[in-house]
């Protein structure tokens, strides 16, 4: 509490807008905080390297629903930030795996995600997609937990995976 006689002043806070966030907002997506675009029952099988945090998500399904019916939208685009604070875009795409007929669909989701980073609108988020600080490839199949998966480790199916980028589907992932 102020003394008699002084004034009370109030320091304003700003937060700091996270690189994700600017990405997201210049490709016309609205992001969220930590993993609030993605769906509830999801969020608990998304996880975070130790000492990483999420720094925001995009619900990329919900945005072009309307605009693209018909085509094979890709669903959640994460912001994560490391430890050394390099921030980083991860993808990922919850889809059953209880048939080996869902890797085609899969592909063409990554397809259709891949065509809209080489927009110019998404450049920022495809550059930190393709940040170096991944593990890997920053695409991500989250196995939905209705069914057994059928794709194994040594299959054509993985290999097809493999060969653009995409992980094998796992029930739960964690981010770089």
């Amino acid at each position: 509490m102020a003394a008699k006689g002084e004034k009370k002043t109030r320091t304003a806070t700003k937060k700091k807008i996270s690189g994700f966030h600017s990405a997201a907002f210049e490709a016309g997506l609205l992001p969220k905080a930590g993993k609030e675009a993605v769906e509830g029952s999801y969020r608990a099988q998304i996880q975070v390297s130790k000492g990483g945090s999420f720094t925001g998500s995009v619900d990329v399904d919900g945005h072009f629903k309307t605009a693209e019916p018909q085509s094979h939208r890709w669903d959640y685009g994460i912001g994560v930030q490391l430890t050394n604070g390099q921030e980083l875009v991860c993808w990922v795409e919850p889809h059953p795996a209880s048939s080996t007929s869902q890797v085609s669909k899969m592909l063409a989701k990554l397809a259709w995600l891949k065509s809209k980073l080489d927009t110019p609108a998404f450049k920022k988020l495809k550059d930190m997609t393709q940040a170096s600080g991944h593990m890997g490839s920053p695409y991500y199949w989250l196995r939905t937990v209705s069914g057994e998966c059928r794709i194994s480790a040594n299959s054509k199916e993985a290999r097809l995976l493999a060969l653009h980028g995409l992980r094998m589907p796992t029930q739960q992932v964690t981010l770089p």
